[in-house]
């Protein structure tokens, strides 16, 4: 795995390089101090993961992390003094979080989170690559957590425990236990992350967690009512019935019931 590492702190950048340098399949391929550095040399390097600090001379991490994003998708890993950012670090899309001084132990377990990710690129595709044109557009590992926005508070939500996901404008609902989160994200790419988890995209605007639904209705046309075990019902569109009917085989209702085709 090549990595890039980006700190304005020469001698945070000698502590993460000794780190790699611990592991035979880790390569530092290059070290750089300020955000346009770092983009200039993701373009050429093309690294698999870059290892951002939060703060830079002339951008934020954030910034940095969705500036190679668009361009190479190398995976992304932050660094920071503090525990302040992860949240926030984590519903940008980066893979882990690194609190500064960070432990080899700690190191080792993010390591071994991207070659889980790479070895699933090998054993799918024949090759390793980290980009999502070539992965599908999806992302193997679904995010460990999606951070909710309740009443001015973050939010860390397992995934599992929700039971939809609903567009909201430039945000979107999450559902969990009868309790409503905001989250600035999107449909699409959360269909794309949570997909390894049973999510479905039933509709343009909501994505169900196939484990939460507790029994369908055939509603016509290619269309299904879906009652969650917390009692919500939620409709599925007749453009998205494929896409249900792979996660869930509902099958034709027995003649005996007045059933019909779904």
């Amino acid at each position: 795995m090549k990595i890039l590492i980006v700190d304005d702190h020469a001698h945070a950048r000698d502590s993460l390089t000794r780190l790699c340098e611990r592991s035979d399949d880790v390569q530092v391929v290059g070290d750089v101090d300020c955000g346009k550095a770092a983009i200039d040399a993701a373009g050429t390097l093309h690294p698999d993961i870059v290892l951002m600090d939060v703060e830079l001379p002339d951008m934020s991490g954030f910034e940095l992390l969705r500036a190679v994003g668009a361009d190479t998708r190398p995976l992304g890993i932050m660094v920071s003094n503090c525990a302040d950012h992860a949240m926030r670090a984590f519903a940008e899309g980066a893979i882990d979080y690194f609190v500064m001084p960070v432990t080899a132990e700690r190191f080792d377990q993010a390591m071994a989170r991207a070659r889980h990710r790479f070895n699933y690129a090998l054993s799918k595709y024949g090759r390793l690559t980290s980009k999502p044109s070539e992965l599908g557009c999806t992302a193997p590992i679904p995010p460990r957590y999606l951070v909710g926005e309740r009443q001015r508070r973050l939010y860390p939500l397992d995934p599992k425990s929700i039971d939809y996901i609903e567009a909201d404008g430039n945000y979107v609902t999450l559902r969990a236990d009868k309790v409503e989160y905001l989250s600035r994200d999107s449909i699409k790419r959360l269909s794309m992350q949570l997909a390894e988890l049973g999510f479905i995209r039933i509709a343009r605007s909501l994505l169900v967690n196939a484990a939460a639904v507790s029994y369908a209705e055939v509603a016509g046309h290619g269309t299904f009512a879906l009652t969650l075990t917390s009692g919500v019902c939620l409709h599925s569109s007749a453009a998205y019935r494929d896409s249900l009917l792979r996660i869930i085989p509902l099958p034709a209702l027995s003649k005996r019931y007045g059933g019909t085709a779904p």
